[in-house]
């Protein structure tokens, strides 16, 4: 999981009931065509497009919210709705309502794998408990990837992403959330970093938690990192914590990856070469 961190950008949700939900996530039962050209259209322009549901809010879910700008605002018909959609691919944030909350999005779709609805509807409803809704806007989402028959999250603006989290870890991890600090147990990495530096400073900031130190105060060495590596490549990366100094060494491993349960039953999957840790150690002082 560690080193998978990378988090989109920007986010455009879209309120529609998960009921309707189809493949790929953003078409759905009951779309105009004209509204499904638009969503292809903004996936191809890089933008997350995710619909979200929350059967059990009091209150509607705006028709469309706009990450990072957390803009949110309804529309009276497809046509507004698809305005508003091409008009943010191009950089023009659509007038709405500010939303001051930390958005958290939790796959729940069983459309694309009955694993995202089993994992991550239990994870869902227990975040929705214990969540402070004046801080926490809570959503289901359609596919996010990543899932790896676990749920999976995803945090905006803070760009963050986060995976194998279970119902009984939700009040730790909004805790952490209250406290500007990642929830490290689910963390995957920290976005637009390669993929060796995600995994060293995540095995730095677990070593600095386990002997007392701050594990926002981790700073990475930044070397020239390898693009293609063949498998059994070892690499150390540095990183200090104060005064402390640390050598973390990787190894370069081969996985078959097998992305949701209909390709386990077809016997597919893609081989995928990822860093591994092997070890961190402290380095002697002088």
């Amino acid at each position: 999981m560690a080193g998978t961190g990378d988090a989109p950008e920007r986010v455009l949700m879209l309120a529609w009931p998960r009921g309707k939900w189809r493949v790929p996530r953003w078409e759905s039962a009951d779309m105009g065509e004209a509204l499904k050209k638009a969503l292809h259209d903004a996936v191809q322009s890089d933008i997350h497009l995710a619909l979200v549901d929350k059967v059990e809010s009091e209150t509607d879910l705006p028709t469309l919210h706009a990450l990072p700008e957390n803009i949110r605002a309804d529309f009276a018909d497809e046509d507004a709705i698809v305005a508003a959609i091409r008009a943010y691919v191009k950089g023009t944030v659509f007038s709405g309502t500010r939303d001051p909350r930390t958005t958290i999005l939790c796959c729940t779709d069983s459309r694309r794998d009955a694993c995202c609805a089993r994992h991550g509807f239990s994870t869902y409803k227990a975040l929705v408990a214990v969540a402070d809704p004046a801080r926490f806007h809570v959503v289901q989402a359609t596919h996010l990837g990543g899932c790896r028959f676990a749920a999976s999250l995803v945090v905006m603006p803070q760009r963050q992403r986060y995976g194998r989290m279970s119902a009984g870890q939700a009040m730790a991890f909004l805790d952490a959330l209250e406290r500007g600090v990642v929830y490290l147990p689910a963390y995957k990495g920290r976005t637009d970093q390669p993929e060796p530096m995600q995994v060293a400073e995540i095995a730095a900031m677990g070593w600095a938690q386990d002997h007392g130190l701050d594990m926002d105060a981790v700073v990475l060495d930044a070397p020239a990192l390898p693009h293609t590596v063949p498998e059994g490549t070892s690499l150390t990366l540095g990183a200090a914590i104060g005064s402390t100094r640390l050598a973390i060494r990787l190894s370069a491993r081969r996985f078959l990856m097998q992305g949701n349960c209909s390709i386990v039953a077809k016997g597919g999957g893609v081989e995928t070469m990822r860093w591994c840790l092997d070890a961190v150690q402290p380095e002697a002082a002088g």
